[in-house]
């Protein structure tokens, strides 16, 4: 009894529900070339949902990404550096990315997320985040597997002639 995935599944935050900062966006659009500064904006149905502010150093060895942004819940004026590392390509080039701004963490990492009533963008390690998907994955593994017993079961007593 109890075996792997029994009992109540582990409620964890879908990655789909966060807020998503993708350092590839940033690359794309040529805002680690120098010096960059901008607004991100979230929409929603095109309504505004959210939006943050940034400065992107790219200059020094020590590149930096600087996140300003308004907390709605509490009105709290958040203001923080990234930092930034590359990693060089084969044709030339570099592609960047994130060190995770949690200092228990701070992996290298493509994206960054702010989950509903979180404080500061971080891995999605970090805040424990998982995908939908894989949240489906197996949610009728159970069920194919009582109805696999139950016709085996009743295969042996009515075979098919």
């Amino acid at each position: 009894m109890g075996g792997y995935g029994s009992g109540r599944p582990r409620e964890r935050t879908p990655v789909e529900d966060c807020h998503v900062l993708p350092v590839g966006l940033l690359q794309r659009d040529k805002k680690f070339v120098g010096w960059a500064s901008g607004q991100l904006i979230w929409t929603v149905n095109g309504e505004k949902v959210a939006s943050i502010g940034y400065e992107a150093d790219c200059m020094t060895a020590d590149a930096w990404l600087r996140l300003q942004y308004t907390m709605t819940q509490t009105g709290e004026a958040v203001d923080y550096r990234v930092r930034l590392t590359t990693t060089p390509l084969p044709w030339g080039g570099v592609r960047w990315a994130f060190l995770c701004p949690n200092l228990a963490c701070g992996r290298a990492c493509r994206k960054l997320y702010l989950p509903p009533g979180g404080r500061y963008f971080a891995c999605r390690l970090c805040y424990r985040l998982t995908y939908t998907s894989a949240q489906e994955a197996h949610k009728w593994d159970g069920f194919e597997n009582k109805i696999e017993r139950f016709l085996a079961k009743h295969a042996a007593k009515h075979p098919l002639a």
